[in-house]
């Protein structure tokens, strides 16, 4: 057994000379370690490594977890990580001026709407989806599905007219709505009258799942985020959307939640992959800030923001989760919080987390390798059973 306390948070760049030789020679020795607070060479504020750093089998941290240990790549050197109590004051611990947070079960089941024994399906909200296109009819099936799998009482679905037949043949519980579309059978600009004839019937709106890169669709999801005046989760190809006008998120008449990944992000801030992922909590606060929005930026460990900084972020090491599809059944889960009364940070924050924990019952079955979206969607309700 190694015990590291080389070197602790006040860490500043690289380590050189001796110390980074015992570091090497401690990776060499391939025994277990345990490190004291953070590993040496991790830089336990931003997770940054930029020399040798100690992979440790185990990290005490002293009070808090440190932001570094939680996001990668810090969080691939830290093993299994546990919180010692060194005396801090409870009040200190709990100060509201500690803005960056840890999602556990705990903080979840604060955030669920209550269901009221005697509520109906008009008790628990109505989502629209507005998914789907020629080839991504999949994504408007799981959207919808995993929104009315997450407690909504009713689940419309918007989609392309000549691709409705195929969604009433495979959703039973969702309801269908055809709307004008394109030659490309994607949804078109004259689907905005219709629209906004029966938006107000709505709790939430949800879109942009497989709604493809076509210029007409594109420029209705651009529509539909600027007016509504329901709560808005903005996905997929509706973030690509926002590209052409990153600052309509500011002239939104009501609760925006935006879900992208690195790449979408780094797309709308017109950055560099790489740029998001060295700097993944300070860009999605940033965004969330500066347009006054909540931000979930997805990934291994998922950061959610608001637009006051404060900022949770989700422990989810599944790489099954990494599957065409996944992102789809999350966006239907913070749809159907929202429907049901959640605020959009709270839906945000419960939906990652429920997603996350879906993920790893599926896992549990089918396994890392060969899970799919849909063993997602299907552990949905269990997760939700296992945390009330």
């Amino acid at each position: 057994l190694i015990i590291d306390a080389i070197l602790g948070t006040g860490l500043q760049g690289k380590v050189t000379g001796l110390k980074a030789e015992i570091i090497d020679l401690i990776n060499y020795a391939n025994k277990d370690v345990i490190a004291v607070d953070v590993p040496s060479g991790l830089n336990s504020d931003t997770g940054k490594i930029v020399g040798p750093c100690v992979k440790a089998t185990y990290t005490i941290t002293l009070g808090l977890p440190k932001i570094g240990l939680l996001i990668y790549p810090g969080a691939k050197y830290t093993g299994r990580i546990i919180v010692e109590d060194i005396g801090i004051p409870k009040n200190l611990l709990e100060s509201k001026k500690l803005k960056v947070n840890m999602i556990n079960n705990e903080i979840v089941r604060s955030l669920l709407p209550t269901r009221l024994s005697y509520g109906h399906k008009g008790s628990f909200g109505k989502v629209l989806i507005l998914a789907g296109s020629r080839g991504m009819t999949g994504a408007a099936c799981l959207t919808s599905e995993a929104a009315i799998r997450s407690g909504a009482g009713l689940v419309y679905l918007g989609i392309p007219k000549t691709l409705n037949s195929i969604m009433e043949v495979k959703l039973t519980e969702v309801i269908t709505l055809p709307l004008a579309e394109t030659k490309s059978q994607s949804l078109s600009e004259e689907a905005e009258v219709e629209i906004f004839k029966f938006i107000n019937d709505f709790s939430v709106i949800g879109i942009g799942p497989g709604i493809s890169r076509n210029l007409e669709s594109q420029r209705l999801a651009r529509k539909i985020i600027e007016k509504s005046t329901l709560p808005i989760v903005v996905d997929a190809d509706a973030i690509y959307a926002l590209k052409e006008d990153l600052a309509l998120l500011k002239k939104t008449k009501s609760p925006v939640v935006i879900t992208p990944h690195p790449g979408e992000m780094a797309y709308i801030i017109n950055k560099d992959i790489n740029y998001v992922l060295d700097n993944q909590l300070e860009v999605t606060r940033e965004i969330a800030q500066d347009f006054e929005v909540v931000v979930v930026l997805k990934g291994a460990r998922t950061i959610i923001a608001s637009d006051k900084g404060e900022v949770y972020i989700n422990i989810g090491d599944n790489s099954g989760m990494a599957t065409g599809g996944s992102g789809d059944v999350l966006i239907g889960i913070i749809c159907g919080l929202l429907a049901q009364g959640a605020d959009n940070f709270s839906a945000a924050i419960a939906g990652v987390y429920i997603h996350s924990l879906a993920g790893d019952l599926a896992r549990k079955v089918k396994g890392e390798r060969g899970m799919i979206a849909s063993d997602i969607l299907s552990q949905v309700p269990q997760a939700f059973m296992n945390l009330e």
